[in-house]
């Protein structure tokens, strides 16, 4: 299994940089209005941890423009602490009606590795009939959206 800088580095490499040109997120509340702000005129990268980690819930807020750019930084934080909140919220939000439009085969790759490190290095481990039910459904929508 990939370590945490080589899966990183395949996040760098899957997603480039991109500034959203269009809505971030299309909901008026005061979420999504510090969603907006955080995240306009930036790239995935210079999101910060603690922004992350501080909205580890908001990914379904995104437009799903704003989701393709933006996800990468939610699984970068999940990277780096795989039995952390995020990590835990991403696998929910990859495994229930996924977003998977707008991503290429190479994202969707990408994206189930980081799951399967998240699922087997997280505290309840590779074992855990939790992790292998939501490693089971991330595989199933993302494989099947990147064909």
């Amino acid at each position: 299994m990939p370590d945490t800088s080589t899966l990183e580095a395949r996040l760098h490499a899957a997603f480039p940089e991109r500034v959203v040109s269009g809505t971030i997120a299309p909901h008026q509340c005061d979420e999504c209005n510090a969603l907006r702000q955080q995240l306009e005129r930036t790239t995935w990268s210079a999101v910060p941890s603690e922004f992350v980690n501080s909205n580890e819930e908001a990914l379904p807020l995104l437009s799903q423009e704003a989701y393709v750019a933006f996800l990468p930084a939610w699984l970068r934080q999940a990277l780096r602490e795989p039995a952390g909140e995020v990590a835990s919220m991403l696998l929910v939000n990859l495994r229930h009606e996924p977003q998977t439009s707008g991503f290429t085969a190479e994202q969707a790759s990408v994206i189930v590795e980081v799951a399967r490190f998240i699922a087997t290095t997280s505290y309840w481990g590779p074992d855990d009939p939790v992790n292998i039910e939501s490693l089971a459904s991330i595989e199933a929508a993302w494989r099947a959206s990147a064909a």
